[in-house]
């Protein structure tokens, strides 16, 4: 958290001091959850600076701490089991990500945005925990009585690094003077697995936010 919260700080102050230029910049927070397994919801922040390439063009980055917690129910009839067969993987796992981010505003007043992104993502903590069936007695000729779900830490098979691509639309609502309220909805993908081994584990994002987003008027200087 410590981390997370000292890159927050450097961003804002590196964002607001490149900002005059013409472009925007905001904050916003919300929930989101996974689309596959059985997921939990989980907070998501961001925060992110656009340039202003022209009337309705923006092109920068953003920073998405994005959590993901589920479980992931592999063998649902225990009726037949073999023993070392994986019942169930349960995963929570938090990642920051770095994502160059497109923005492109549609109508007249340009209340209505989408957005597409891409991005690695660094790891910053969680665990996991894969549930086996495995015998708990076995006698010295290699008989065993009875069975039982046996869990073991395979946190292990987290990666580290993970890329993400982002798409998404936020909707815009003025207030005073170059500040806007902005909500905005999202739908993220892996391109590769949140969990390696047997089984890879992939899955997608959805997250719906609130913020604020001050935006800079175009400057233009005469000669």
């Amino acid at each position: 958290m410590k981390r997370i919260i000292l890159i927050t700080l450097l961003s804002i102050v590196t964002v607001i001091s490149y900002a005059q230029g013409g472009g925007m910049y905001g904050f916003q927070t919300g929930i989101g959850y996974g689309t596959a397994y059985k997921p939990k919801i989980t907070p998501a922040l961001e925060g992110y600076y656009l340039k202003k390439i022209s009337p309705r063009l923006y092109i920068g980055a953003s920073l998405f701490f994005q959590k993901y917690s589920f479980l992931n129910t592999i063998i649902k009839d225990t009726a037949n089991l073999n023993y070392g067969e994986v019942l169930s993987v349960g995963q929570r796992s938090s990642y920051l990500f770095f994502c160059p981010k497109i923005d492109f505003g549609f109508g007249y007043h340009k209340y209505i945005h989408a957005d597409i992104s891409f991005g690695p993502g660094l790891y910053l903590g969680g665990n996991q925990y894969t549930n086996q069936f495995q015998p708990y007695w076995t006698t010295t000729s290699g008989y065993s009585y009875g069975a039982d779900t046996v869990s073991y830490n395979t946190t292990y098979n987290i990666p580290k690094v993970l890329f993400r691509v982002g798409a998404g639309i936020s909707e815009r609502l003025p207030t005073h003077g170059y500040w806007n309220i902005v909500f905005s909805q999202e739908f993220s993908y892996l391109p590769g697995y949140v969990s390696h081994g047997s089984p890879n584990l992939s899955i997608g994002y959805i997250s719906f936010q609130v913020g604020v987003m001050h935006k800079y008027p175009m400057v233009f200087v005469e000669y």
